[in-house]
């Protein structure tokens, strides 16, 4: 037996999917799944060029869920319409829904063009890229402030989590 980290997954019909590598797992709410069926939903969104979603801490236990998009030329994130879209989505698990959206010009790519997700988990939402933030499932993506990141590290801290910012 020979590991390689691949993981996949097999739909009601038995067709098998390729679900990324053991890292591109998430847990939410104490939900596992992988990255790349909710990278492929995104994807269909009509301003979305390329998507990546990826694990970021929770500031009480496992996951929240993070998006990075590189829209197509001459769009700019429309924070209702994403949310709307995401609610259109009848194979979007209960948990996957991005909760932090960060915008890009450029995804870091591989020159196999891979995204390079490590760099986007260790900055998160403290990047210099603008970034949305839903705070719980009631609310609107709002674009998150100084005063935000400040509030969720005062969170990280009060749960002592703050190492899981920090091993990033």
């Amino acid at each position: 037996m020979y590991r390689t980290g691949d993981l996949a997954y097999r739909d009601a019909e038995g067709f098998f999917y390729f679900a990324g590598r053991d890292f591109d797992w998430l847990r939410v709410d104490g939900e596992n799944f992988a990255a790349a069926p909710v990278e492929r939903i995104l994807a269909r969104h009509p301003d979305v060029l390329l998507a990546a979603v990826y694990a970021i801490p929770d500031p009480g236990v496992g996951d929240q869920v993070m998006a990075a998009l590189q829209l197509r030329s001459g769009r700019d994130f429309d924070p209702v319409g994403f949310a709307d879209f995401l609610a259109a989505q009848p194979d979007l698990g209960t948990k996957w829904a991005p909760r932090f959206v960060r915008v890009t010009a450029q995804l870091p790519v591989t020159p196999t063009s891979k995204v390079l997700k490590r760099g986007l988990r260790r900055e998160r939402w403290e990047c210099s890229d603008p970034v949305w933030w839903r705070p719980s499932a009631s609310e609107h993506y709002r674009r998150v402030t100084g005063e935000d990141i400040a509030d969720l590290r005062a969170a990280f801290t009060a749960r002592g989590r703050l190492s899981s910012l920090e091993a990033g």
